[in-house]
């Protein structure tokens, strides 16, 4: 938004929308996974509802603290990110859900939005 409360399209790009936490664009990558990586397995596996990918990541002090192991900091170590369509908890209401990656990308899902009651 700008100073006047009004949108401003800051970029236009490829993107997909798996929900409200899961925006893939060209520069955002959530779960560690970037836009190619997950149309590259649901081109390679259109008919699945489940997709992961082992990602290499360097340990961080948080968790070199949690798990009393300060001399591991810094290690990349493989960690698995994944994506699974049937574990979807949408924010507003849908007449349908995408339950393979083939229907993710060939059809818009219409939402509306939820009654909140006090």
């Amino acid at each position: 938004m700008n100073n006047n409360g009004q949108w401003k399209l800051s970029s236009v790009s490829p993107a997909l929308v798996v929900s409200s936490g899961l925006i893939f664009l060209r520069n955002k990558k959530p779960k560690g996974l970037h836009l190619d990586d997950i149309l590259g397995m649901i081109k390679e596996h259109p008919g699945r509802s489940y997709y992961c990918k082992v990602i290499p990541r360097r340990i961080t002090l948080a968790e070199a603290v949690e798990y009393g192991e300060l001399d591991k900091l810094g290690i990349t170590r493989n960690t698995y990110s994944s994506i699974d369509l049937n574990l979807l908890k949408p924010e507003k209401e849908f007449e349908d859900l995408p339950r393979t990656g083939r229907q993710l990308l060939s059809k818009h899902y219409r939402s509306k939005s939820r009654e909140v009651k006090e």
